[in-house]
């Protein structure tokens, strides 16, 4: 499986070819849609050998809506291959041939996990992007979503709608600022940042939302500092800070520097959960020129950790990674890793 959850196979001409539901083991009958030099995509026509590990998907659009990859796969199977993408990624852009990569941590809960979902408007009614267009595949209801979020979507009027817009469903009583959408496995993300974190004194918590991780630490540490952009944010943070967290309203590109030389002589533990698109330059400076002890980094795109990871290698040594499964039914990945400070 590739990373995003096509099938890899190969054509009579020994290209290889990318096939949207199919499983490792299976053969298929495709048709190829799009042809490139080195590789093709195909979509699948028949199925003429399938995986024992070849479920029933849940959902009646699934293979058409561009939420799900996985939901024809069993969920022991989905586990092992988004440990076998990170291992992949980390071996391809990041250069670690040997990276101790941990299997995948499984989510409590395969479906329902969902505290929110936005949905795109068109004539035929709201819905999510058909995968690879821009075309919206209606739906009732999504099996990812909690109970509280669906039963949101019958009432929705598209009458009253723009066309093209977006509505964002949510559960009652979300917290503000960024939250997790998948509050139980989220949890079990914040066990294994606690126990790569360790004690110490200080702690600076680059990205930190609304105080997530932060709150989940501090008590390991002397001090704690978050950093975060979001004004919103950052007030709900400090409304449930304790005696030794701060929060800092501004950019991890202009704070960061200044941040971890405050920490003292001791160098200090960062935890940095970025956006998708990774540690921007200035950041990966600000962190090369002042190391802290540790690194707890957290990422939602294994291929941009690994490539400032890559860039972290001249001061880090990459301990050891921890996928958690965020996402169930997704190619989406989660991860944690651990990166201590080489010695001189």
């Amino acid at each position: 499986m590739g990373y995003g959850g096509a099938g890899v196979g190969r054509l009579p001409d020994g290209r290889v070819c990318f096939v949207h539901g199919t499983l490792p083991g299976e053969r298929a009958r495709v048709r190829v849609v799009h042809e490139r030099k080195n590789h093709a995509e195909a979509e699948l026509l028949e199925l003429l050998e399938a995986s024992p590990r070849r479920v029933k998907p849940r959902c009646g659009v699934f293979g058409s809506c561009g939420g799900c990859a996985y939901q024809h796969a069993a969920y022991p199977l989905q586990l092992e291959l988004k440990t076998a993408q990170v291992r992949e990624v980390l071996r391809r852009l990041g250069g670690f041939a040997d990276a101790r990569v941990e299997p995948a941590i499984a989510s409590p809960l395969e479906y329902g996990y969902r505290n929110r979902i936005s949905l795109h408007h068109s004539p035929r009614g709201f819905g999510f992007f058909q995968r690879g267009s821009h075309r919206v595949v209606p739906v009732g209801s999504c099996p990812l979503a909690s109970e509280g979020v669906n039963a949101q979507i019958p009432s929705l009027d598209p009458r009253r709608a723009k066309p093209g817009s977006r509505i964002t469903l949510r559960a009652e009583n979300p917290p503000r600022g960024f939250s997790q959408v998948n509050p139980p496995a989220a949890e079990l993300l914040a066990d294994v940042v606690e126990e790569m974190a360790g004690t110490g004194g200080a702690l600076v918590d680059a990205y930190c939302g609304s105080g997530f991780f932060t709150r989940k630490l501090r008590g390991g540490f002397e001090s704690a500092t978050g950093i975060e952009w979001s004004g919103a944010a950052v007030a709900a943070a400090r409304e449930l800070a304790g005696a030794n967290d701060t929060y800092l309203e501004g950019s991890v590109e202009g704070l960061l520097a200044t941040t971890l030389k405050r920490s003292g002589p001791a160098r200090p533990v960062l935890v940095a959960d970025p956006p998708a698109e990774g540690l921007d330059p200035k950041v990966l400076a600000a962190i090369l020129e002042n190391p802290p002890v540790r690194i707890v980094y957290v990422s939602c795109d294994p291929a941009t950790f690994a490539r400032d990871a890559k860039r972290l290698a001249e001061k880090f040594a990459l301990d050891r990674v921890q996928p958690v499964d965020m996402f169930p039914q997704t190619a989406d990945i989660e991860l944690a890793a651990l990166l201590a400070l080489k010695t001189p």
